[in-house]
């Protein structure tokens, strides 16, 4: 449940300056001008070999790699071969003109060997590159159209999430709304139970919507806000509560965010309208514990309690339902508690009523 912040990396920054300077040279030289570059060197090669044929006599064989190297480079593998196989004619011609043909029987073997090998070699690296070159591209285009995809699923996220805190909202307006209309003290009760509910499950979906993140809910600030709005929404009709919270640091989904959210709402409203009479003190702590394994909810208030319960004996929460039926806050415990797929009970201990329950990371199911 908790969240790990990976930083992002950009493809560019896997290169160096050097490599991006290199990789644009290659693409000036053996891309868009490929066809100059390997002209320019099959002069080159003509020019060394007719200049300087006399004074090296056969070493002048080696020019013929120049452009070897660059058609390889330039056009791949094929050209590269191609290129290699040529060598020896080229000389041949070369040595014609020159009027020295004895050079060429003497490194004819040498010559189409290291011209052929040569231009197998880079010609399939230069293949293997290209071929990384385009994966890299296609693998930018898919990246840049994820990103747009993210972008879209976060906004589209964002809206949900605002819109059902709006309807929420609206929802708990109409239920005030009719509950200030009429005269029945028992409905203004339940009315006032519900709008509760409601704004637990509306808090939840206003954090999602206001965070960077859209389907994890920090807990311990979620939490806080939750009782400080419940003490606020009841402090016209009691003694405001002193309320002490302990709220590790845990990051959970918006499916256990909800039911955690609806169970405090119970605890805290319930002890705040039966705990104690309203012209007394009442204490409340909340306690919120994550330690990777299982999350541990405490609430507690030092209000008188509710029947069943003994002193120092944990009562779990399906058998508390069951001794006080009919009993719509014990129920709804009861439910999210199952939902949550953990382990909850109630004890009586020196004068506190405690709540706890253990959910184990990955719950629900």
């Amino acid at each position: 449940m908790g969240s790990t912040h990976r930083p992002t990396l950009e493809p560019e920054q896997l290169f160096s300056p050097f490599d991006r300077t290199l990789g644009r040279i290659r693409e000036r030289l053996f891309g868009r001008y490929r066809l100059l570059t390997v002209s320019a060197s099959v002069t080159i090669y003509v020019a060394s070999v007719l200049s300087l044929g006399p004074r090296l006599g056969v070493s002048t064989n080696y020019f013929v790699l120049i452009p070897v190297i660059t058609a390889s480079i330039g056009y791949g593998l094929a050209a590269g071969v191609l290129a290699g196989i040529v060598a020896l004619p080229a000389n041949l011609a070369l040595y014609a003109i020159l009027r020295h043909p004895e050079y060429a029987p003497a490194s004819k073997l040498m010559a189409e060997l290291s011209g052929i090998i040569v231009g197998t070699i880079l010609g399939y690296l230069s293949d293997y590159h290209r071929k990384l070159d385009m994966e890299r591209l296609l693998r930018k285009e898919i990246e840049f159209e994820l990103r747009a995809a993210l972008r879209d699923r976060e906004t589209l996220f964002r809206e949900v999430h605002h819109r059902v805190k709006n309807n929420l909202n609206l929802i708990k307006s109409i239920i005030g709304l009719q509950s200030r209309r009429s005269s029945d003290q028992a409905f203004k009760e339940a009315a006032a139970t519900l709008i509760g509910r409601i704004m637990s499950i509306s808090f939840v979906h206003e954090r999602l919507y206001r965070t960077a993140e859209l389907s994890s809910v920090a807990m311990n600030n979620y939490l806080k806000d939750l009782v400080g709005a419940i003490s606020m929404a009841s402090s016209g009709s009691r003694k405001p509560p002193n309320v002490t919270l302990g709220l590790a640091q845990s990051i959970v989904t918006m499916d256990v965010a909800v039911p955690i959210g609806l169970i405090v709402n119970e605890l805290v409203t319930n002890a705040l309208k039966h705990a104690k009479p309203a012209d007394e003190d009442l204490r409340i702590t909340l306690l919120l514990q994550d330690d990777g394994n299982r999350i541990t909810l405490v609430v507690r208030d030092d209000g008188q309690g509710f029947p069943g319960l003994q002193e120092g004996l944990p009562l779990r929460i399906e058998e508390a339902a069951l001794l006080n039926k009919g009993k719509l806050g014990l129920t709804l415990l009861e439910l999210m508690s199952t939902q949550l797929g953990g382990s909850a009970w109630f004890q009586r201990n020196q004068g506190w009523t405690e709540f706890r329950i253990e959910i184990p990371v990955g719950s629900p199911a």
